[in-house]
C-alpha cells in the first residue's frame, strides 16, 4: 500500500492488528506521516451531503431503536466516527430502498450514472503525489494489472493504447460500486497531480463528450453501448478533453 492507502484503511479498521500497531508506530517516528496522517483524518468529504436525502426520508423513530447496536463495535453515539455515521446511514438507507429513487444529482441521468462519478469524485480527492509517486513501474506489474481490468471489463485494453504521451501510467486496479466492477487507470501529471480514467458497466446506451467538475477538479465523461467512462484531474476542460479523445478509440475497440 502506499502511505494514504495505509492511512485510509488504518481509519477505516480495515487493517489487522499488526498493522495497526506498525501504523501507530510510524506516527510516532515519522513527522510528514503523522502530518498526512492527522490531514486524511479531518478530510472535508462530508458524509452528511451524501446521505442528506436518505435521512430526510428515513423513518427516524423505528430507526433510533437500532442505531445503540453501533456501540457493540465501540461506536460513540455522542461523538460518532465517520465509519459509525456510515453505518447509521446505510440502515437507513436499506430501510427505505425500494420506497422511493433518490435524486442526488442531475435529472436527466440515470441513478448509478449520477452516483458512480461522484463516489470516483470523492475517492480521488483523497489522492495525491504521494499516493501514486512510489508505485511500482515494472513493466510485467503494469501489464498484469491492465490485463485483469482488460478481462473483468470485458474492454481490448493494451498497455500501448492506455499509455498519455508525457503523462506517466501508474497503476490499473478494481474496485466495487453498487455491486459491479469499477476500474480506475492511474496517471499522475507532472504538474497537475492524479489523474484517472475510470470505468464501469452500463446500459444507458451512447452519449458523446460531457464536462463537469466536482470538488475542485474536471471530469469528461461518456458512453459506449455497454460501458460509461471518465477521465478525472486537476487539468484543464480542454486537456482533459484532448486526453479523453486519445483513449477513447482504444477504449471502443
Amino acid at each position: 500500500m502506499s502511505a494514504d492507502e495505509l492511512i485510509i484503511a488504518y481509519l477505516d479498521n480495515e487493517l489487522d492488528a499488526a498493522a495497526k500497531l506498525a501504523v501507530e508506530d510510524r506516527l510516532n517516528r515519522d513527522a510528514a506521516f503523522s502530518k498526512r496522517f492527522e490531514f486524511l483524518a479531518a478530510n472535508a468529504v462530508s458524509m452528511d451531503a451524501a446521505f442528506s436525502v436518505l435521512l430526510d426520508d428515513a423513518p427516524v423513530e423505528r430507526m433510533k431503536a437500532k442505531l445503540p447496536a453501533l456501540d457493540q463495535v465501540g461506536q460513540s453515539a455522542a461523538s460518532p466516527n465517520r465509519r459509525g455515521f456510515m453505518a447509521a446511514a446505510c440502515l437507513i438507507a436499506g430501510a427505505i430502498v425500494g420506497g422511493c429513487l433518490v435524486r442526488l444529482l442531475s435529472p436527466d441521468e440515470a441513478a448509478s450514472s449520477r452516483n458512480w462519478r461522484a463516489v470516483v469524485a470523492d475517492y480521488m480527492q483523497l489522492y495525491s503525489t504521494d499516493t501514486l509517486n512510489n508505485l511500482s513501474d515494472d513493466p510485467a506489474v503494469r501489464a498484469d494489472q491492465i490485463a485483469r481490468v482488460a478481462s473483468v471489463m470485458q474492454l481490448p485494453l493494451t498497455t500501448q493504447g492506455l499509455m498519455i504521451p508525457g503523462i506517466p501510467f501508474k497503476r490499473a486496479q478494481l474496485l466495487t460500486f453498487d455491486g459491479k466492477p469499477l476500474a480506475q487507470i492511474a496517471y499522475l501529471d507532472p504538474k497537475y497531480g492524479p489523474l484517472a480514467l475510470c470505468v464501469t458497466h452500463s446500459s444507458t446506451g451512447k452519449s458523446d463528450f460531457r464536462n463537469e467538475r466536482r470538488l475542485g477538479m474536471n471530469v469528461v465523461f461518456w458512453a459506449s453501448t455497454d460501458h460509461s467512462f471518465m477521465v478525472i484531474g486537476r487539468n484543464p476542460p480542454e486537456e482533459l478533453h484532448t486526453i479523453a479523445g486519445q483513449l477513447r478509440p482504444v477504449l471502443d475497440g
